[in-house]
């Protein structure tokens, strides 16, 4: 059934998802799949639906994010999954919307450099703790970070200047937070209180550099690279015609200026000959 393009199989008690679960829907670009009991995800299951740009898993029982995201996936919904760690969206690079609420985080995502993603929801994971300035860099476009009721996030007098930094970047690079506690008081004498230096580090800002890098190279169109290519040809071409022409004239003007010297010297040569030589003498009149 290749004209289907928006596949609803909310509350269907479907469990597991088989690489042949979707051959006859090869051209979905939404498929709803939330609050059955999803425990199992193959990897060619979702890989072969090249033009799949939202997905809803919410509501399942996944402890993993799926292996094999079609890379035209835009939005993806994990609410509600005993997900504990995220590491396997490498292959999702045009994702721009991560919904992560109410699953079992202790730890920010660890995702890799995203560069598209532009909106982020965390809330509710109440054990997730270790949100610091280097992990923002590697999602250098990111405008919305929702930690409402990440209770645990900055709890500790020790993650002041953790929280400071991320105040810091986030006020620099315009990234809207929501739910963001306030950072913890100094007490005075304590390690916590001494952040005199709440910037990112050379190491981070070359994180968000390389992150700016990627989302230049993923997002500059085809056409604009076959231009630039075309227009170089045509530079080249200009700046050869002139030494073209200019090769060509010099060797015009030195195969004209040739005969003249020639014939002059075959006249003299001729001359000479004449006069020197006695048989040429003796048949003159």
């Amino acid at each position: 059934m290749p004209e289907v393009q928006i596949l609803k199989l909310q509350e269907n008690r479907i469990a597991k998802l088989t690489n042949s679960s979707f051959d006859i829907y090869p051209n979905i670009k939404e498929l709803l799949l939330s609050d059955n009991v999803l425990h199992t995800i193959k990897p060619g299951s979702l890989s072969v639906l090249n033009e799949l740009e939202l997905l809803d898993l919410s509501g399942n029982a996944l402890h993993e994010v799926p292996v094999g995201l079609p890379a035209s996936l835009v939005h993806l919904n994990l609410n509600k999954n005993p997900v504990k760690r995220i590491e396997q969206l490498s292959s999702a690079v045009r994702l721009q919307v991560l919904k992560l609420s109410r699953c079992d985080l202790a730890q920010y995502p660890a995702l890799g450099v995203m560069p598209n993603l532009v909106e982020l929801d965390v809330s509710d994971n109440e054990l997730l703790e270790d949100l610091d300035s280097d992990r923002l860099a590697v999602t250098c476009r990111l405008s919305l970070l929702n930690v409402t009721g990440c209770t645990a996030l900055f709890r500790r007098p020790e993650s002041r200047c953790r929280c400071l930094r991320v105040v810091e970047w986030t006020r620099t690079y315009k990234i809207h937070v929501l739910g963001m506690p306030p950072c913890p008081v100094a007490h005075g004498g304590g390690i916590a209180d001494n952040c005199t230096a709440v910037a990112a580090t050379n190491e981070t800002r070359a994180v968000f550099k390389k992150c700016m890098i990627e989302w230049e190279r993923r997002n500059t169109p085809y056409w604009a690279i076959g231009l630039g290519l075309l227009i170089a040809v045509a530079v080249l071409l200009l700046l050869c015609v002139p030494i073209r022409w200019w090769k060509r004239r010099c060797h015009e003007d030195m195969m004209q200026s040739m005969p003249v010297t020639d014939t002059k010297e075959n006249i003299e040569s001729t001359a000479i000959g004449s006069k020197s030589d006695p048989a040429a003498l003796l048949s003159s009149p």
